[in-house]
Order: C-alpha cells, then sequence, then structure tokens
C-alpha cells in the first residue's frame, strides 16, 4: 500500500477498501488508487488511477458507503466526489462540495463533508468548512463555516467528520490535534 489515507469495508460481504495516494500530486510517481482485499486480508483488485477523468483520482482521501452499498471516493485534489460501484464502475460525479478530505452518510443518504483545503491557492472561489447535502441530488442544504479565521496557520476545519444519533457533527483537527464539535441546534 502506497500512503493509505482511508479504510472502509463493505458492510455486505467484509471486504476492505483502502484509498491510497497522501503523496504530493506534482509526483511524477503519484500513486492514486482504491486497493481492495478480501476479509481475510487477500487482495482481489485495484480501482481506478492516477488522473482527472470519470472513475481516475488524485487524491482519494475519504471512502464510504451509501444506502444502496455504491463506494462514495471524496478526490480531494480533483475537487470532487465520486460515486462508484463496489467493482469500481463511474456512476456519478459531485463537484459541489468542495476540496473534500472527509466525508460521512448516514442511513437517510445524507453527506456530511469536511473541506479542510480550499484556499484562493488551491481552489479558488471555495471556503473550508462543512457542507452537508443530499447524496441523492448532490444539493448542499448547509454550510458550516469554519469556526476560527480561514486563513489561519493554525487550520480551520478538520480532515475527517462524523456525526452522532443527536446530529451533532464533529471534525478530526490535523492542525489543531484535536476534535471540534459542532451542536445541533
Amino acid at each position: 500500500l502506497t500512503d493509505p489515507t482511508d479504510v472502509v469495508t463493505d458492510p455486505g460481504n467484509g471486504d476492505v477498501y483502502v484509498a491510497e495516494s497522501h503523496t504530493n500530486v506534482t509526483d511524477p510517481n503519484l500513486v492514486a488508487r482504491i486497493s481492495v482485499f478480501d476479509r481475510n486480508g487477500k487482495f482481489l483488485r485495484v480501482i481506478g488511477k492516477t488522473g482527472t477523468g470519470p472513475g481516475d483520482f488524485r487524491t482519494p482521501h475519504a471512502l464510504e458507503f451509501d444506502s444502496q452499498g455504491r463506494l462514495v471516493v471524496a478526490d480531494r485534489h480533483n475537487h470532487h466526489i465520486q460515486i462508484l460501484t463496489k467493482d469500481g464502475k463511474f456512476i456519478r460525479e459531485y463537484d459541489q462540495f468542495g476540496r473534500t478530505s472527509g466525508l460521512a452518510i448516514d442511513t437517510d443518504d445524507v453527506i456530511y463533508t469536511a473541506d479542510s483545503e480550499s484556499t484562493e491557492g488551491v481552489h479558488p472561489g471555495w471556503q473550508r468548512g462543512i457542507r452537508i447535502g443530499n447524496l441523492k441530488d448532490g444539493k448542499v442544504t448547509f454550510f458550516i463555516p469554519p469556526h476560527v479565521s480561514p486563513n489561519s496557520p493554525d487550520g480551520a476545519m478538520g480532515e475527517g467528520i462524523a456525526m452522532d444519533a443527536a446530529g451533532n457533527v464533529y471534525t478530526a483537527e490535523a492542525q489543531l490535534r484535536g476534535i471540534t464539535k459542532y451542536v445541533r441546534n
């Protein structure tokens, strides 16, 4: 494996999907793929390759399965979310969730994304923050801005994201080295 960024287990059969690529995207030997293993660790296949087209990746940074068993990939350096079959066939992409570092999906296919990297230099016109929306149509319904200045050297948004049964959202802060809780009102 090359610089793993996330791992998710298929709830149906226990296959393990590992996102690979936390390398500098300008590296000519960039590895950007998802490796799949069975529940006993036997290698099964690779999904995707380095690139910018449908089913290609530059930094597959987060993985989840939706309610239909489709693989949802936060392809951070390509600035979009991709939805694939378990075998890697491209279904669709959404670019309205920013430069997603982390994602979570609830049982109603509401998607929660953490954009920790959007700046004028790497994603002009976008702001770091949490975007919450509908995975079925891709519509972003909520935006939570960073809890500190968007240009803070201490970070402004977590890279990982989760939610609890009460609707609170948590982000894992890489720069601040902690957890931020956003309380649902």
